[in-house]
């Protein structure tokens, strides 16, 4: 396979291949500045015809439920908020930039169910225990794994072999990236999001997605995200199964740090994201062609 790197100099190698649309950065400045206003960041959004109407058609959706039509970005911006809208311009951004990985290597209509699943977990597991508003917590569930679309782009025949032999042993793939390249693909997509100027609350959690207790800070949101995706490994979301408590007896005691969650609370939260996730992932990936 290919010759040892580090996840900084893939990132180098394809920086121009996998940067963010112009107006996606200046709306996150925008977001992380504390002097900038909702009008201004809905201005941006406006001059982006594509982008405006695909937030529009989310914002008018059954997913938000509004009761009167929202014509106008600076309305919808105002209605659901700055976080939420990051969340969404940055949810149909990175489907766009990693829209030319070969569908021969990967099934994409299945890899954007599965992370739009499992952001919709991470934000409904906070909601829950936290009660916030999980913006930060779906944005790091839908792009825990977009390390795996990086090495796909970069060296997509040693990876493809890789994807085989984790099918064929069924060993965990990020032990083999790991015996592979000395890192593993969670440490590739935390690279990209901090490149990307993500605050640390995204990019710490998608690192230590594997091992949560390795990371010296940000502890309950890494613990978090290793919950969503354990729960989103148990229930399959691209299977479409309806035995939902037959397929989380899986997982382990349901605990978050402190807080304890009961088997009921877990069912009700993966059924939820089941039946949200397949609008999110009609309006943030358009070109999905699988009928699910």
């Amino acid at each position: 396979m290919g010759p040892p790197m580090t996840p900084n100099e893939i990132i180098d190698g394809i920086d121009q291949l996998l940067s963010l649309p112009d107006v996606v950065v200046r709306i996150n400045e925008l977001i992380e500045s504390d002097t900038s206003l909702i009008e201004e960041i809905a201005d941006v959004i406006s001059h982006d015809p594509a982008l405006s109407a695909q937030l529009l058609k989310l914002v008018n959706s059954a997913f938000y439920g509004f009761p009167a039509q929202i014509d106008s970005m600076s309305r919808a911006t105002n209605l659901i908020g700055t976080d939420e809208i990051r969340s969404l311009v940055l949810a149909s951004s990175t489907a766009s930039v990693f829209g030319n990985v070969s569908t021969e290597l990967i099934d994409m209509d299945s890899f954007w169910h599965r992370s739009v699943y499992c952001g919709l977990i991470a934000k409904k597991l906070y909601r829950l225990t936290h009660k916030g508003n999980g913006e930060s917590q779906f944005l790091m569930g839908l792009l825990h794994d977009i390390g795996r679309l990086v090495l796909l782009t970069t060296m997509s025949n040693d990876y493809a072999q890789l994807l085989q032999q984790a099918k064929d042993s069924h060993e965990p793939l990020h032990e083999l990236e790991r015996r592979w390249l000395g890192f593993d693909a969670a440490e590739i997509g935390a690279t990209l999001l901090e490149r990307w100027h993500l605050p640390s609350v995204l990019w710490v959690p998608v690192k230590f997605q594997h091992a949560p207790q390795q990371s010296d800070r940000l502890l309950p949101e890494c613990q978090l995200l290793g919950l969503a995706i354990k729960i989103t490994n148990c229930v399959e979301p691209e299977l479409k199964s309806s035995d939902l408590s037959e397929q989380l007896k899986q997982l382990d005691q349901l605990q978050l740090g402190n807080i304890e969650l009961t088997a009921a609370e877990v069912e009700t939260i993966a059924m939820e994201a089941n039946m949200e996730a397949f609008e999110v992932l009609s309006i943030i990936n358009p070109g999905a062609t699988t009928v699910f």
